[in-house]
């Protein structure tokens, strides 16, 4: 993504504490930088996108964080994947410290960044957002402004929803298959040309972790609990990614 915005002719600055990120983005010209706050410095947007809602607390106003760098009137966009209900936090300390903000996590996962292909769900602000538009388009064109902050992660919500019904349910039917001898690899051809053609086909059997199921699913069990709606599947779903996180390494990431 900051290899898109440098291209796109922006100044990127950046910070991350995973030493080898840093690297990475170096040998693409990023310039960056010993804490957020110093990234941020200057800048007319800032981006947050660490994995978990005490890393966006961190970066925006712990130690070093963004808000120590940022002028008023900077705009914060945050794309991790976060609920709502802590989005609309950040959005009101970004806000008491005179930031604008928007939430606008993203699909498409690491080809879609790599390719500028990103898909956006925002909430916020439709002013805010048209201030930003132009450096939301280099990583993704397709952006949808679902309604104010919130919104953006409730969007995504309902994505990762889809998608991990659809992965528990390929699993499924690619191990009923296989036990009848079933060619899988011209299934899964068939498969993708026909009524329960889904996404995550395109990619069973080439990843081999699965680091944010139960997250993802914890986040729309909250969203369900917001409103106080029943979510039988979503239940089901919770407990049915636990052994694919286990069988892919990622145990000590499940979390109550």
């Amino acid at each position: 993504m900051t290899r898109h915005l440098r291209d796109a002719g922006y100044r990127v600055r950046g910070y991350d504490p995973d030493p080898h990120a840093v690297d990475i983005v170096r040998l693409h010209g990023v310039e960056t930088c010993d804490s957020a706050a110093a990234a941020a410095e200057g800048c007319d947007v800032v981006f947050l996108m660490p994995g978990t809602t005490k890393q966006v607390q961190d970066a925006l106003a712990g130690p070093g964080g963004v808000l120590a760098g940022v002028a008023p009137g900077t705009v914060v966009v945050v794309s991790s994947t976060i609920s709502p209900s802590d989005a609309r936090a950040f959005g009101v300390e970004c806000a008491s410290a005179g930031m604008r903000f928007l939430d606008a996590p993203v699909a498409r996962g690491e080809a879609g960044a790599h390719d500028g292909d990103l898909l956006w769900f925002v909430g916020g602000d439709g002013e805010t957002l048209d201030a930003v538009r132009p450096a939301l388009e280099p990583c993704g064109k397709e952006i949808f402004h679902l309604g104010p902050i919130g919104t953006g992660m409730v969007g995504k919500a309902m994505n990762n929803l889809l998608l991990w019904a659809a992965a528990i349910a390929d699993r499924e039917a690619i191990a009923l298959a296989s036990e009848f001898g079933v060619d899988t690899h011209t299934l899964i051809s068939a498969l993708l040309r026909s009524s329960g053609m889904n996404q995550f086909l395109n990619y069973y059997g080439k990843i081999d972790r699965f680091p944010w199921s139960h997250k993802d699913m914890k986040i729309i069990s909250a969203v369900a609990d917001e409103v106080g709606l029943s979510l039988p599947l979503a239940g089901m779903l919770r407990e049915m990614v636990k052994p694919l996180m286990i069988e892919t390494g990622c145990r000590d990431l499940i979390t109550p």
